[in-house]
Order: C-alpha cells, then sequence, then structure tokens
C-alpha cells in the first residue's frame, strides 16, 4: 500500500493543543531525549548496530560524545519533531516519510535492517518521551497525552515502512526482469553467436601459422585445406 493511502489519525484541535502543549515542555531537551531513544535501541535491539558501522561504543553502551552518534539520534528526532509541527497538514509528510522508507528498502534487501526495528523505534520512542513529561506534568496528564503520542508516531511509522515495501517490490521487480533477460532466446542466441564467432577466429589463427610455417604457397594451402577440413568432419 502506497504511503498516501494509509490514513492520517483525525485529531481534534484540542488534542492538537495537548500534544504541542507537551513538546513545548520538553523541545529544549530534545538533543538529550534523542540520544535516550537512539542508546535505548541499540540496548533492546543490539543488532540494528550493524545499520551504524561509524559509530563507537564503550563496552555495550553507544560512545554519546561521538559526533556520528548525536548525528544519527538528532535526524530521527527531526522526524518526530516534523510531525508534530504538521499536525494541520500530516499529509504533506507522505513524500518525505515514503522517501525515508525506500532509503531503507536497499538496507533490508542487503539483510542489514529488518522491518520490525521501526517497531522498536516506536516503543522506545514513546518510553523516552513519557519519561521527558514526567518530569514536567502529572501522572494523569502523561497518560492522556501519550496515547496520543502513540497514534502520532504510530502512522509515521506506518509511512515509512510503506515507503520500504514499495521500494523492496520495485528492487525484487527489477531483479526479475534483469534475470528473464539474462535468460532470454535473443541472450542465449547472442551468447552463441559470440562463441562460434570466437572458434571462427581461433581457425582463422591456426591457418595463418601454417602459413608462416611453409615457404611452398602451394603446400600451405594444402595443409590449411587438410587442417580445416579435418576440424569441421570434428
Amino acid at each position: 500500500m502506497a504511503p498516501a493511502a494509509i490514513s492520517w489519525y483525525c485529531f481534534t484541535q484540542e488534542e492538537k493543543n495537548d500534544l504541542e502543549h507537551s513538546w513545548n515542555l520538553v523541545e529544549s531537551k530534545k538533543n538529550h531525549i534523542a540520544c535516550d531513544i537512539y542508546e535505548m535501541i541499540f540496548n533492546q535491539c543490539p543488532e540494528a548496530r550493524r545499520l551504524f558501522p561509524k559509530l563507537k561504543f564503550v563496552g555495550s553502551k553507544p560512545d554519546r560524545k561521538n559526533n556520528e552518534f548525536a548525528f544519527q539520534a538528532m535526524r530521527f528526532m527531526q522526524v518526530i519533531e516534523g510531525a508534530v509541527k504538521a499536525l494541520d497538514h500530516l499529509t504533506s509528510l507522505d513524500v518525505i516519510l515514503d522517501n525515508l522508507g525506500r532509503r531503507h528498502g536497499k538496507l533490508e534487501v542487503n539483510g542489514k535492517f529488518r522491518s520490525y526495528y521501526w517497531s522498536v523505534f516506536l516503543e522506545c520512542s514513546i518510553y523516552c518521551l513519557r519519561h521527558a513529561f514526567s518530569k514536567r506534568m502529572n501522572d494523569k496528564e502523561v497518560d492522556h497525552v501519550i496515547i496520543l503520542w502513540r497514534y502520532l508516531l504510530r502512522d509515521v511509522m506506518k509511512k515509512i515502512k510503506a515507503g520500504t515495501t514499495a521500494d523492496i517490490a520495485h528492487r525484487m521487480h527489477q531483479m526479475s526482469i534483469d534475470d528473464s533477460r539474462k535468460y532470454s532466446l535473443p541472450a542465449i542466441q547472442h551468447k552463441e553467436s559470440n562463441a562460434s564467432s570466437a572458434g571462427v577466429s581461433w581457425k582463422n589463427k591456426k591457418l595463418l601459422e601454417n602459413c608462416d610455417q611453409s615457404t611452398n604457397p602451394f603446400v600451405c594451402v594444402l595443409t590449411n585445406l587438410k587442417s580445416y577440413s579435418g576440424s569441421e568432419c570434428i
């Protein structure tokens, strides 16, 4: 299913206000929250480290001071921030999320990415956001707003996964076309023609060698005729 065909959750104006309010409370800490999310992702899903070969790890934990770690964490946070700031026009994110998903298609085909990683990203994001909200809101408020965040981020992940699935389908289709071309009749005939041409060239080379070895032109012709005739019989 195309990302555009997946409907966004329809938030009421009050729910949009609650989401925006909760984000405003923690926006100044978004860098720290982003790093918390990524650290939790690697703790919950160590195999995801294969996606980031440049990251440095101290023991089993990522080096949070590493520029690459902070860069990757903030890229993911930009997706979250982009969603909460587009509540009045969420469909404008469809193309962006589709492209993001398609960029991960190659990784999944190569065995470096697994579709369940998106679920890990979602749960780790919800956990870390809830932890951040709990420092500024009471339990009842947190329980209410975290449900809204789950609706929002769930749809974000659905859109990204749809892009990934579409890219994989496209790659598999292209591979199927390439294979069919490889074993098509014209391709086989072309290979046989090349092989035949190579065989004739080898025979011509042998004929020239025979001529070089004889100073008598009649001997040369007779020798070549005998050699050529004999090889054809074989």
